[in-house]
């Protein structure tokens, strides 16, 4: 009870308690235990009950006996409660199984089922290949289309096949094989023509590559190991009497180099009848991976210069005094010793830096030996001068010496 006395006001039999605080841990579990909209019908009827008792009760009934009756009201009180609880929970565990018994039509679990039944049904429908409006049927159609007999890749390969269009992929091969076979006829004439020559005696061109493999074996010798041949009078593999290709010198790690002697006034870079494509027949003809061609005089066209790389053919203006010759097999000697090592330790920076170097010291080489020659001959010239005037000079002094004299000395001395 509260410090307050509670106000009881009484009405008949009613009887109306204010401010009536209880201080018992069975009277609130017993409360908590009933739903609020009951709490105060029952504790209404708890009070009532235990007045009533009391009332009733002769004098020999104590306060401890109201006590245990209200707590036996209690104690069924919170039985009921319980049993309450336990039956809601039961019948929530029975609801549950319900909706996931998949042997109830209605629950959850039978839902899911069916739906997972219906979707692989729409899904085999739109893989069945019997059914028109099917994905495969449609894909097999598409299939068809592209593939099949009248298709698209058939009128392709029809269009591709045609020899008597120029611009199909049969017509180009055969274009390429006329060209080819219009180059080998050039091959062969040419060859034919070179052979005429040959032997009507152009015997700078003989001995120009006289002096190549002189050349040639010495450079060979100075580099070690290599093998030096003279082909140009056999033919290669092109066959057809094709001996383009001079000489073949082969390195020490088994690299063939074919060598082109020219002692011609003028020669084209590029296009058919251009050094470097007759390089590449050479390579072919004579199975080998570089080519050189040397050339006597500056006959190559103005940017080549007297020493040049176009990928695996080199350019040389050697005169026969060999020294860039040298160069060249030396350049190709280390390309093929770079070939065999593992491509990230070459740096072609570096080497590419070092071949413009080369270029410029062997046409800074070139003038300085056509200016030592023109000097040479102007030296000749000179000392021809110089004897003439030696000996026009003594043969004057004797016409002078001659007329000096008396004419008695000359009767005395006859």
């Amino acid at each position: 009870m509260t410090d307050a006395e509670p106000t009881i006001v009484i009405s008949g039999s009613t009887v109306t308690i204010a401010r009536l605080e209880i201080n018992d841990p069975a009277v609130a579990g017993y409360l908590l235990a009933l739903p609020a909209a009951q709490r105060a019908d029952h504790a209404s009827r708890a009070v009532a009950l235990g007045i009533h008792a009391m009332a009733t009760t002769n004098m020999r009934a104590t306060l401890d006996d109201v006590k245990e009756a209200v707590q036996r009201i209690l104690e069924s009180a919170t039985t009921a409660a319980e049993q309450h609880l336990s039956d809601a929970v039961d019948s929530g565990k029975t609801q549950l199984a319900a909706h996931l018994d998949p042997d109830v039509r209605t629950s959850l679990t039978a839902r899911t089922f069916a739906e997972l039944e219906e979707l692989h049904a729409s899904v085999l429908a739109r893989l069945d290949p019997d059914r028109t409006d099917s994905h495969t049927s449609r894909l097999v159609a598409a299939i068809t289309e592209l593939l099949g007999p009248g298709g698209q890749l058939s009128q392709r390969l029809e269009a591709a096949l045609d020899s008597s269009d120029a611009g199909s992929g049969l017509g180009r091969v055969v274009e390429t094989f006329e060209r080819r076979f219009q180059e080998l006829r050039d091959l062969v004439v040419g060859e034919q023509h070179r052979v005429e020559e040959a032997a009507r005696g152009t015997a700078k061109g003989l001995a120009y590559e006289d002096t190549v493999e002189e050349v040639l074996r010495s450079q060979a010798r100075a580099i070690g190991g290599c093998i030096v041949e003279r082909t140009g009078l056999t033919k290669g593999t092109l066959g057809l009497n094709s001996k383009v290709g001079d000489f073949v010198l082969t390195l020490a790690d088994g690299t063939r180099v074919a060598v082109e002697a020219k002692n011609v006034g003028r020669m084209p870079l590029n296009g058919k009848t251009g050094i470097l494509n007759e390089l590449d027949q050479a390579m072919d003809n004579r199975n080998a991976s570089w080519a050189i061609c040397v050339s006597r005089t500056d006959s190559f066209p103005g940017e080549v210069g007297a020493f040049a790389v176009y990928g695996n053919r080199v350019l040389v203006v050697d005169p026969g005094e060999g020294t860039l010759t040298g160069v060249a097999l030396r350049w190709i000697n280390s390309c093929a010793v770079a070939a065999a090592q593992e491509s990230d330790r070459v740096d072609t920076a570096t080497a590419q830096e070092r071949l413009n170097r080369v270029r410029d010291l062997a046409q800074h080489f070139s003038r300085s030996k056509r200016a030592l020659a023109a000097a040479q001959d102007g030296l000749e010239s000179v000392r021809h001068d110089l004897d003439s005037l030696r000996s026009q000079l003594i043969e004057l002094v004797d016409d002078i010496a001659r007329a000096l004299r008396p004419p008695a000395a000359d009767k005395r001395v006859a």
